[in-house]
C-alpha cells in the first residue's frame, strides 16, 4: 500500500535535505503547496531520485495567485488551468499516480486569506461557477488524457466562519453530491477524487451531512486520500490515533495512493502513522 509524506511534515526544514532524508528511509514525498517559491524548485523535484508526486499548487509561482479552476476572473482561471498541466506534466516525469488540485471557489480570495476567514464582499452565482469549473477540468484533462495522466480533483473544507450570512457556501465540492455530480459530468477515466478525510469532517459538520455515508457513496471515484485528523470545527492537520474516524474506511482504499498531510513529525511518528493506517486495511 503506497503511503507517501506531504511536505507539510517537515515545515522549516530546507527542501534539499527532506530529499535526503526521505532517499535515505526510502519514503514516498508529496511536493505540496506550502513550500515556498524558490527559482531551482523545479529541478531539485526532477532531479529527485525518491518517490514523488506534486500536489495543487506546488511549485509555488513567484508571483501569488489562489489556483481557482472556478474563477470568472478569466487570467486567474487561465493562470490555474496553465498551473495544472504543468503540474500534469511534473508528474508524469516522475511517473506519479496522478496530479490533483483543490476545487474551485465561486469567490476570489487572496493567497493571505487562506486558512482563515475569506473575505465575501462581491456577489456570485454559483451555477456561473460551476459551469466554468466544469470546463476548467475538461481543458486540464485534454492535456491529462495527452500524458495519460490522471488528473484528480481534491474537496474542499467549509469552515462555518465562511459560510455566507445568508447559509451559502462559496467553496465547490465540498460535499458528496456536488462532488458526483461533477464526476458524472466529467465522465473521463483519466478523472477522478483525492479524498481529503479532514476536509470532509469539518465540511459534514458544517453543511449537516454524514461523512461515514459519504465516503461509502463516493468510494468507487476515490484514487487517493489525504491523511490528517482535527476536531471537526477547522482544518488543523493534527496527528492520526486509534479513534481516527477513517480507519474503519481504509480496507476499502488498499489499491489507492494515500498522503499523511500532518504537520511537523519526526522519522519514528512518521512510522507508526504507517502502521495505523496498514493495520487498519489489513495490509502488513
Amino acid at each position: 500500500m503506497k503511503i507517501a509524506v506531504s511536505t507539510l511534515a517537515f515545515i522549516g526544514i530546507p527542501i534539499q535535505d527532506v530529499v535526503e532524508l526521505a532517499t535515505n528511509n526510502s519514503f514516498q514525498i508529496e511536493f505540496s503547496s506550502g513550500l515556498p517559491y524558490m527559482e531551482n524548485m523545479e529541478a531539485i523535484y526532477l532531479s529527485s531520485g525518491i518517490e514523488r508526486l506534486p500536489h495543487n499548487y506546488f511549485p509555488a509561482p513567484k508571483e501569488p495567485f489562489v489556483l481557482n479552476l472556478a474563477s470568472t476572473d478569466r487570467e486567474i482561471r487561465e493562470k490555474s488551468i496553465e498551473h495544472c498541466k504543468r503540474g500534469l506534466e511534473l508528474a508524469a516525469a516522475s511517473r506519479s499516480p496522478f496530479f490533483a488540485a483543490h476545487a474551485g471557489f465561486c469567490i476570489d480570495p487572496k493567497p493571505e486569506e487562506l486558512g482563515r476567514k475569506l473575505k465575501q464582499d462581491r456577489e456570485f452565482n454559483r451555477s456561473t461557477n460551476k459551469e466554468i469549473f466544469i470546463e476548467s477540468i475538461r481543458k486540464v484533462l485534454d492535456y491529462s488524457n495527452i500524458l495519460n495522466m490522471p488528473f484528480l480533483i481534491e474537496n474542499n473544507v467549509v469552515a462555518a466562519m465562511n459560510l455566507r450570512e445568508d447559509g451559502r457556501n462559496p467553496l465547490l465540492c465540498a460535499d458528496p453530491d456536488e462532488i458526483l455530480e461533477t464526476v458524472n459530468i466529467i465522465k473521463d477515466e483519466n478523472f477522478g477524487i483525492l479524498l481529503d478525510t479532514a476536509h470532509l469532517k469539518v465540511s459534514a459538520g458544517t453543511l449537516s451531512f454524514d461523512a461515514d455515508e459519504a465516503v461509502l457513496r463516493l468510494k468507487a471515484v476515490i484514487r487517493g486520500l489525504h491523511h490528517s485528523d482535527n476536531e471537526g470545527v477547522l482544518d488543523t492537520n493534527d496527528r492520526l490515533t486509534n479513534q481516527y474516524w477513517f480507519l474503519k474506511h481504509m480496507r476499502f482504499f488498499r489499491e489507492a495512493q494515500h498522503v499523511l498531510e500532518i504537520k511537523r513529525l519526526n522519522i519514528d511518528e512518521i512510522l507508526e502513522h504507517f502502521d495505523l493506517l496498514k493495520n487498519a486495511a489489513g495490509v502488513n
